[in-house]
């Protein structure tokens, strides 16, 4: 939660890989500001998100394997309430969570430090967190992972009832940031 995402995406800024979340955030600017193309973000934007959507998979499967991350209802809770959304409820989540993302990745992108990225990161992160907005690869990871572990959802309520409004609204909320 409000651990781990933050620390997830520091550690992603800091090795130069790409979450599609902080990726729509850089990519569209750079296409705004014309240093980059259309058919660019698009390719950027596919193999972030494919990326992302694997290795989110792998990683819920192993986590799930490893019996890591508790064995508790909160996997099941999580999946099960995401999924339980409104389209809407869903997409203005999505929009409000990548405004924060957005602004962490453009803070962040300024410092030249370990310790400044960190702060950069942190606090947007753990305020989505605290207000329950939604991140599509966290979702990619939650929802599986609750999957696994009993949730009664199924892969079109996955995909239809949250992965793809809160992705449409990551959209939108990161070129508004």
């Amino acid at each position: 939660g409000a651990f781990g995402l933050p620390f997830g995406l520091l550690m992603t800024i800091v090795t130069g890989g790409e979450l599609f979340t902080g990726n729509t955030a850089l990519v569209t600017a750079a296409v705004m500001e014309g240093k980059s193309s259309w058919k660019d973000l698009v390719k950027s934007w596919s193999a972030s998100f494919t990326g992302n959507f694997v290795g989110s998979i792998l990683l819920a499967y192993l986590a799930f394997q490893s019996g890591t991350l508790g064995n508790g209802p909160a996997a099941v809770a999580i999946a099960t309430g995401k999924c339980s959304l409104s389209w809407q409820t869903a997409f203005v989540r999505g929009l409000l969570c990548n405004w924060l993302i957005g602004m962490s990745v453009y803070m962040a992108s300024g410092c030249a430090s370990i310790a400044g990225k960190t702060i950069a990161v942190w606090f947007p992160v753990s305020a989505f967190v605290a207000l329950g907005l939604d991140n599509s690869v966290a979702n990619m990871f939650l929802i599986p992972l609750g999957m696994m572990r009993g949730a009664q959802v199924t892969i079109p309520q996955f995909l239809l009832k949250n992965l793809i409004p809160v992705t449409l609204g990551n959209i939108v909320g990161v070129s508004t940031s």
